[in-house]
C-alpha cells in the first residue's frame, strides 16, 4: 500500500461501557477498530488465541478476523473508534458487524476491507513508543469539535501507528518531509494561532525555507493554508459559540479582524452563520 494515498474515514468514535458479565460472541468487523482499555479487563479471544486484555493497553482489531470478548468481571471502560482506512463510496452506508463470517451474506461479505497489515502477525495488543502521547491523541479525537479537526487528529495518530507498528509500509514515502509535519501541524489545530516566525521555530527552519517547501508542494503559502483552516474551524465553532469567543480561541487580534477575515472568506459575516447554513 502506498500510504500517500491514505484518506480515512471514522465510522464511529465514542466513549463505551460494557457492563459487567457482558459478552461479545465470536464476530468479525468490516472495517478497524482501535480500542483502549480505561478500566477494568476481559479475555478477548482473536484469531484462535486467548489475550488477556487490561486497563492501559490499546488494542487493534483488524477486517475479517475473528474475535469475542469475554470474562467482563467489572464495568469494561473501552472507548474506540472503527474507521477505514480509505474512504470508499460506500463508507458512510457500512455499518458495525456483529456476526461471524458464516453467518454473513454475500452482499455482507463485500463490505469487508482489505487489510493492508496482512503480511504483518495478526496480534491485537500494540504499545506506543510514547504511550502519553498517542493517548493524548486518541481522547482529542473522541472530542473533536469537527469531523475536519477529527480527521487531522486521526491522521497523525495513523502515522505513529503505522510508523512503529507497520514500518515497511511507510517505506519510499516523504511522510518526515517538512512541509508534510508542517500541514500535520496546522491540521491538527496546533498552529492555527502561529505566525511565520512561529512555525520557523517549531521545525527549525528560515521561515523562507519553510514557505517555498509548503507553497511547491501544496501551492499556497503556509499562512494562506493557516487561515484557510482556521476560518473552516471558525465556521464550525460559531455553531456552539459566540464571535467574541471563538475570535479569542483561534487567535485573532481582534473581533473586528476576525469579522473582516471571515466574511471575505464567506461572503458574510459570522454574526450571520445561523441564518446563512
Amino acid at each position: 500500500m502506498n500510504p500517500s494515498v491514505i484518506n480515512p474515514y471514522i465510522r464511529l468514535a465514542m466513549y463505551s461501557v460494557l457492563p459487567k458479565g457482558h459478552r461479545i460472541n465470536q464476530r468479525i468487523i468490516y472495517d478497524y477498530e482501535l480500542i483502549y482499555i480505561a478500566e477494568g479487563s476481559f479475555l478477548l479471544g482473536y484469531d484462535g488465541t486467548d489475550y488477556l486484555c487490561q486497563k492501559g493497553q490499546f488494542i487493534l482489531l483488524r477486517p475479517g478476523i475473528s474475535h469475542s470478548f469475554s470474562g467482563i468481571e467489572t464495568d469494561l471502560h473501552q472507548p474506540h473508534i472503527h474507521f477505514d482506512l480509505i474512504h470508499r463510496a460506500d463508507s458512510p452506508q457500512v455499518p458495525v458487524c456483529f456476526k461471524d463470517m458464516a453467518q454473513l451474506s454475500t452482499d455482507e461479505k463485500v463490505m469487508i476491507r482489505e487489510d493492508v497489515f496482512r503480511d504483518y502477525p495478526q496480534v491485537p495488543l500494540i504499545a506506543f513508543y510514547d504511550q502519553a502521547a498517542a493517548l493524548s491523541l486518541f481522547y482529542k479525537i473522541l472530542d473533536a469539535p469537527s469531523p475536519l479537526t477529527q480527521k487531522a487528529l486521526f491522521l497523525l495518530l495513523l502515522d505513529m501507528l503505522i510508523g512503529e507498528h507497520f514500518p515497511e509500509l511507510m517505506q519510499n514515502t516523504e511522510r518526515n518531509s517538512i512541509e508534510v509535519q508542517m500541514k500535520h501541524f496546522i491540521d491538527a489545530g496546533q498552529g492555527l494561532s502561529s505566525s511565520l516566525d512561529d512555525l520557523a521555530r517549531q521545525f527549525n527552519y528560515s521561515k523562507y525555507h519553510l514557505e517555498r517547501r509548503f507553497k511547491a508542494r501544496y501551492g499556497i503559502t503556509p499562512m494562506a493554508y493557516r487561515n484557510k483552516k482556521r476560518l473552516e474551524l471558525a465556521r464550525e465553532l460559531l455553531k456552539q459559540e459566540n464571535v467574541s469567543r471563538v475570535s479569542e480561541q483561534l487567535g485573532f487580534s481582534s473581533i473586528y479582524a476576525f469579522s473582516r477575515a471571515f466574511k471575505n472568506h464567506f461572503g458574510f459575516s459570522p454574526n450571520k452563520i445561523k441564518t446563512a447554513e
